[in-house]
């Protein structure tokens, strides 16, 4: 595990309030804190051991001591510890220049991101799920239905039985007649999106196996799911328009993707060279 400091500020906003105190001390006193242990770090956050450790757990941690040792190799690491800045904001008298610096920077920073909170087991584990999946249905609405098409365009060009339908109501019927040996890929960045929960209780009665494609620090979503593949928490959930967190499920998409691709090369290169000559209008 990588990027301490980055990985602490993704879990801030959903942590217990013993657990923020934790959490704000270490990014406050980052050089300070690895000289302290668990006892100490308590008495200075005016929290408790306990809460200490569980929120190392929270992280992903077995315990403090091991969120410690590995804050201490990033503290004193000789590379620079990057501190993402928001005071740029975007106003009416933004220049294009400045905006298209802005967006371009934003977005690096934020692919950038996932390669700090995505569990590679955790795909892993998605992929041979999918590949061992009778029925693939794809749930997500609004941005989250954009990723939804391009998951299920790009698992049916793999040759692989996936659907998805934009109609909200359509998932949940679709859902509640998934079979035992089927899979739900749920997509919702907030993880509190009404019908996407719907759909996935609905495939948990009927046993079916539950991905999901959301941010890190918990919710209602990756509560449910059985395999949780977590985009950085890089837009507060009240937002003008999905844009880090689009761009963030679309990219473990194409971690999905390419390692389907990487495992069955052989047999589905054909039909990857077939289906674009299909649909390649080109006469001859």
């Amino acid at each position: 595990m990588s990027g301490c400091l980055y990985l602490i500020k993704q879990f801030l906003p959903n942590l217990a309030p013993s657990e923020r105190k934790v959490a704000d001390y270490l990014l406050a006193n980052p050089m300070l804190s690895v000289s302290l242990g668990v006892q100490e770090i308590a008495r200075q956050t005016q929290s408790s051991p306990a809460a200490c450790i569980r929120f190392a757990n929270r992280l992903g941690f077995k315990g403090y001591a091991e969120l410690r040792l590995t804050l201490a190799k990033e503290v004193f690491s000789s590379e620079q510890v990057h501190q993402q800045e928001s005071s740029k904001q975007v106003t009416e008298h933004t220049s294009a220049q400045e905006l298209v610096h802005l967006v371009v920077d934003s977005t690096c920073e934020s692919l950038k991101g996932i390669e700090e909170v995505i569990d590679v087991q955790s795909v892993e584990r998605a992929v041979d799920a999918i590949l061992h999946a009778s029925h693939i249905l794809i749930s997500g609405v609004g941005a989250s239905g954009i990723v939804a098409v391009d998951l299920q365009q790009k698992l049916a060009r793999l040759g692989l039985q996936a659907v998805y339908t934009a109609d909200s109501d359509m998932q949940i019927v679709e859902a509640c007649a998934l079979k035992q040996d089927a899979v739900l890929v749920s997509i919702s960045y907030s993880g509190e999106t009404n019908s996407v929960l719907k759909v996935a209780r609905e495939a948990k009665k009927n046993g079916s196996k539950i991905l999901a494609i959301t941010r890190i620090g918990g919710n209602s979503l990756s509560r449910l799911a059985d395999c949780t593949l977590h985009v950085a928490n890089s837009e507060s959930l009240f937002r003008e328009g999905a844009t880090l967190s689009r761009i963030g499920q679309l990219l473990v998409v194409d971690f999905i993707y390419t390692m389907i691709l990487a495992r069955r090369q052989k047999e589905i290169e054909p039909l990857l060279k077939r289906s674009w000559e299909a649909v390649a209008h080109v006469t001859g």
